[in-house]
């Protein structure tokens, strides 16, 4: 859990809480404790199973109650307490589809693909975009003329000194863009305007919505595992993993195969020798 917190932010679950007019159901069934509770059984259901971290990206299962298979619009499970459920679609695969961190990365009243792309780049992929420069305004939310979020960012990135991280930052967020501040799915925003999820990511490749975002993704496997490699090194030493250490997360990486299982990961983390020798 408190590894989960750390790496994934869940520590921040609540903090922003969601509008009350809007989101009633959050606090009538208590989504925020299942969000949480889905999130950790299924990180712990990959360790125990030995299961590839492919999952965090996109699974066929996860682990809901009532009332979170009520959100999700899936099958609710038998009784009332978390059961495995298989997933009817990829929509909700991996943490990507998790209410939890669709609605740690929103603000409570609104979604943000400059904030859901940043976390994306920090937390599952490890590649943090540098921060943005001191004179630079803000993204205003008015900007004259802008209809939508895409055309308000499309605005932004015509400063050269915006572009290139946005170009990074907000493909991964629109693609996020039809869950709403609480991880609901929606086709369109409040005022009736239709949701655009696709993009194009740096290199090339494109989507045109989640599913098709996580495609992509599973077909740069190490460099995800490298990623998760090197939160679970940084958890297990206590400290932030230096540039020295990219060898060791390298033999991490190789030692675990094709298959990346996540108990395979966390035993090799254990053996290697930035934690044997702090």
């Amino acid at each position: 859990q408190d590894f989960l917190d750390g790496w994934l932010g869940l520590r921040e679950l609540g903090a922003t809480p969601p509008d009350r007019s809007s989101f009633r159901d959050f606090y009538h069934y208590d989504l925020d404790s299942a969000m949480r509770r889905e999130t950790f059984l299924f990180v712990r259901h990959l360790i125990d199973e030995n299961l590839s971290i492919r999952n965090f990206l996109d699974s066929e299962f996860t682990f809901v109650n009532k009332p979170l298979a009520r959100h999700y619009g899936i099958d609710a499970p038998s009784g009332f307490e978390f059961q495995k459920v298989l997933l009817p679609d990829r929509r909700r695969g991996g943490l990507l589809g998790q209410a939890s961190v669709l609605t740690l990365t929103a603000n409570g009243v609104d979604t943000s693909p400059v904030v859901r792309g940043v976390w994306l780049l920090e937390n599952l992929l490890g590649t943090p975009p540098s921060p943005p420069p001191p004179d630079v305004e803000p993204l205003d939310p008015d900007v004259r003329g802008a209809k939508t979020i895409r055309q308000q960012l499309d605005k932004h990135r015509s400063n050269p000194s915006c572009y290139d991280c946005h170009r990074k930052i907000d493909p991964l967020g629109f693609a996020l863009e039809n869950f709403d501040p609480i991880g609901g799915w929606r086709e369109s925003y409040d005022r009736g305007a239709k949701i655009d999820a696709s993009g194009e990511l740096p290199g090339g490749k494109t989507f045109d919505d989640v599913e098709g975002l996580k495609s992509v993704l599973l077909d740069q496997p190490d460099q995800f595992a490298a990623s998760v490699a090197k939160k679970l090194m940084a958890y297990a030493i206590g400290r932030h993993v230096e540039p020295t250490d990219r060898p060791h997360i390298d033999r991490i990486v190789n030692a675990t195969g094709n298959d990346y299982r996540l108990r395979d990961v966390i035993v090799q983390v254990v053996l290697s020798e930035p934690f044997r020798n702090p």
